[in-house]
């Protein structure tokens, strides 16, 4: 669960720290207070975008740090342990920074980590339903998901089955088609790769000869710089022009030494540096005289290193950055042309493997479309569970899973039928909102507040599923109210008894129900705004409720009800209720 969140220097927030409980924590506050602030802090933290422009004005920079306590997650686990991060205390601090040139700063647990890291991880600890996210339920390949999300690992093992034989199958009709394409094009593609193989083969390139020919060519470049540079080191070390040789100097040093070793012992290891120094230089000597004595300019030599360094230019500009990359692209096209050469009997194997891959292809998809059905009866009748507990029992909710006519897909039951990554299913969510009303595709029929309704109860089911610690609902309250409200606090509150929930609302029977409440006020000192969040007791929780139940006006009749309502939640959280989902 989220234990704490310090967020400092964000948008109008300058610096504050929540700690939040266990069940349900709620968020409130007025209109234009900065509730969305909080879960934009969250979203940062778990490696949402961020700019400069969230930076507060005048800072340098904005932080935010979360604070996880862990469960026992062998997905987790397995991901903490690949990216090499620990968690001793069961504990994992995620940090993230902004500075204001668009730098951004990410750690877990003190280990620095991309965005893409946090949200990997994050992944695994919360779930952010955002006001409009309801509108991912209107895609079908979201909603494929979900069904197969809560069907589980054995229809994901098929629908990974899936999408690898179809990649498979995408390429071998690429193949194919290529192959039947029209004689005359062919004719140019077999005409160009002969010339570029041709091309290739006549050059006769050898691995690695590019960085060679390179390392001969600068030798050469440099040849008198390398002459000068080793008959002065010669010279110093052995023939001493103006002044005595090195060589000359280190023997004198020597024979000095051994005139007096005998008197004391303690120079005899300063001696036998000495004559091993002595042994060096002159073999140092010995070796720049004959580097210097075979060190010859060939004109002739260089010139044939630059031409084939240029014929070598030549082709990289071609078919490759490197000669090995040219080598490598030559092997391909061989193949290439082997196929276009063998054509006919490629195109007879193709076909068979073609057929042989449908036919594995087609048993897989129809075992994932069958699982899958008899997913969405469960799921319907879950549904169906949650919406009557959240007043929408006269609504009437389905899947509808068909598969559409392709003369180019892929044969099933006598048929051919559009397939892609995902299967062979076409999905839509159907919605009848009164009796008696036919079932017409969600994106026609819902309103926002049903939409809302219809992804808290899929968001319950899933709560159970994914075993997310903290699921965070971002005022997807909207569009509701009377005893719809009531039902949609419920069933957040029952939700928190397996996971931690996080609600911003502006509803009163949600923050009446919270186990730990929170408000959220913007504040002018002088000239500088700021956010400032608070954990409310129960006298001040009286007086928040009263202000939403009441608007701006607090009175003696709002404070009895808001009173009321707060009896009353005690009650529901001690009353013993079933499952989520």
């Amino acid at each position: 669960m989220l234990r704490e969140l310090w967020i400092r220097n964000l948008a109008l927030i300058e610096e504050l720290r929540l700690e939040f409980a266990q069940g349900l924590n709620v968020l409130t506050g007025e209109t234009g207070a900065g509730k969305s602030i909080i879960i934009d802090a969250v979203g940062l933290v778990l490696g949402g975008r961020g700019t400069g422009e969230m930076i507060r004005a005048g800072a340098d920079s904005a932080v935010v740090e979360a604070i996880f306590e862990l469960d026992e997650r062998p997905e987790l686990t397995a991901a903490l342990e690949e990216l090499g991060i620990a968690a001793p205390d069961g504990v994992l601090v995620f940090h993230r920074e902004l500075g204001t040139g668009g730098r951004s700063r990410c750690r877990i647990n003190d280990q620095t980590v991309t965005s893409l890291t946090l949200a990997k991880i994050g992944a695994f600890l919360v779930d952010i339903h955002g006001q409009h996210e309801h509108q991912s339920l209107l895609q079908p390949d979201k909603q494929l998901d979900l069904l197969d999300r809560m069907a589980g690992e054995e229809v994901w093992g098929l629908r990974r089955k899936f999408a690898e034989g179809y990649a498979q199958l995408r390429a071998l009709r690429d193949e194919l088609t290529r192959l039947r394409g029209g004689e005359e094009e062919l004719k140019r593609r077999e005409e160009l790769l002969q010339f570029q193989l041709a091309e290739i083969r006549e050059a006769k390139l050898v691995s690695g000869e590019d960085d060679r020919l390179q390392a001969e060519h600068d030798l050469f470049a440099n040849i008198e710089r390398l002459y000068e540079a080793t008959a002065r080191a010669y010279g110093l070390l052995y023939e001493g022009g103006t002044q005595q040789a090195a060589v000359e100097q280190i023997g004198e040093a020597q024979r000095g030494l051994e005139a007096v070793v005998g008197v004391d012992p303690r120079l005899a290891p300063v001696l036998a540096m000495l004559r091993e120094a002595a042994a060096q230089a002159e073999e140092a000597a010995r070796e720049l005289r004959s580097y210097r004595e075979h060190l010859e300019f060939d004109p002739a030599r260089l010139a044939e290193v630059e031409r084939r360094l240029d014929e070598i230019a030549k082709l990289k500009r071609k078919y490759g950055r490197t000669v090995d990359e040219i080598l490598a692209y030559a092997e391909r096209i061989a193949q290439e042309l082997e196929g276009i050469e063998h054509r006919d009997e490629r195109l007879a194997e193709l076909e068979k493997e073609i057929g042989r891959l449908e036919t594995a292809l087609s048993e897989t998809g129809r075992a994932l479309s069958a699982r899958r059905r008899a997913q969405a009866v469960r799921l319907e009748a879950e549904i169906a569970r949650q919406l009557e507990e959240l007043n929408m029992g006269k609504v009437t909710f389905k899947i509808d899973l068909t598969w559409t006519e392709d003369p180019h897909g892929l044969p099933c039951e006598g048929r051919r039928v559009t397939m892609g990554p995902r299967g062979i299913d076409r999905i839509e969510f159907l919605v009848a909102p009164n009796p008696g009303e036919g079932l017409r595709p969600m994106l026609k029929i819902a309103s926002g507040g049903e939409l809302s309704r219809i992804m808290l109860a899929l968001k319950a089911i899933l709560a159970e599923v994914d075993e997310l610690p903290t699921m965070i609902f971002d005022e997807i309250d909207v569009g509701i109210g009377g005893r719809t409200a009531q039902a949609v606090g419920e069933k957040m509150l029952l939700i928190g008894r397996a996971r931690q929930v996080i609600a911003v609302t502006h509803l009163p029977q949600i923050a009446s129900l919270a186990h730990r409440h929170f408000l959220i006020e913007k504040h002018t000192h002088g000239e500088r705004t700021t956010v400032e969040v608070r954990a409310l007791d129960m006298a001040e929780r009286v007086t928040e409720l009263a202000r939403m139940l009441g608007g701006a006006e607090v009175t003696e009749t709002t404070r009895r009800h808001a009173q009321e309502m707060l009896s009353l939640a005690e009650k529901l959280k001690l009353k013993k209720v079933g499952r989520i989902s």
